[in-house]
């Protein structure tokens, strides 16, 4: 006998909940079992260090972010396409400004984030497509201002082959704590 609609549907309502409730078990489960194996420290004031080193990182440089950072800025530039005239697809070289989020997060875990307060780069080389880029970095200051928690974080990006300095950076930040600033 074939259930009347009404019927049907809540049987397979309930067998929906069921699954979904299985899922998010298991899922549950699973994110615990990942998060008791993260060796990151928490993102804390009291758990930054002068001095503290972070990375190394690595990874490659692909077309395809390239790609989708120069469309984002209308850049035409044809040195950051597939058939540039130098021969290899190079990187616009504000695409790896944000390498020290990459390192912060290696290190680091949790946390609210932080508020940008200064940015210093200097680029020696460009990357370019399928090149490895070695990631890594110190915290070189940190401060209280105005009840505030400021950090220095120094970093450089290098061919990880060669070893040949593509950029220096050095960013400062403000810790933000519950979503508010420490």
């Amino acid at each position: 006998m074939i259930p009347q609609d009404g019927a049907f549907r809540e049987s397979a309502l309930a067998k929906r909940r069921t699954i979904d409730q299985n899922y998010a078990h298991d899922a549950a489960t699973i994110g615990k079992r990942i998060l008791s194996n993260d060796t990151r420290i928490p993102m804390r004031a009291e758990n930054v260090r002068e001095g503290m080193e972070l990375g190394p990182i690595f990874y490659v440089v692909g077309t395809d972010q390239i790609d989708g950072f120069t469309r984002a800025l209308s850049n035409s530039n044809p040195l950051f396409t597939a058939d540039s005239p130098v021969g290899a697809q190079l990187a616009p070289p504000t695409m790896r400004l944000n390498d020290y989020a990459l390192l912060i997060a290696h290190h680091f875990r949790g946390g609210s984030g932080g508020v940008h307060a200064k940015h210093r780069a200097e680029f020696h080389e460009p990357a370019h497509a399928g090149q490895t880029i070695k990631a890594a970095g110190r915290i070189a200051r940190i401060w209280r201002k105005r009840g505030k928690f400021y950090f220095e974080l120094e970093y450089e990006m290098c061919d990880a082959e060669s070893g040949t300095l593509l950029t220096r950076q050095s960013i400062t930040s403000v810790l933000l704590r519950d979503g508010k600033m420490q």
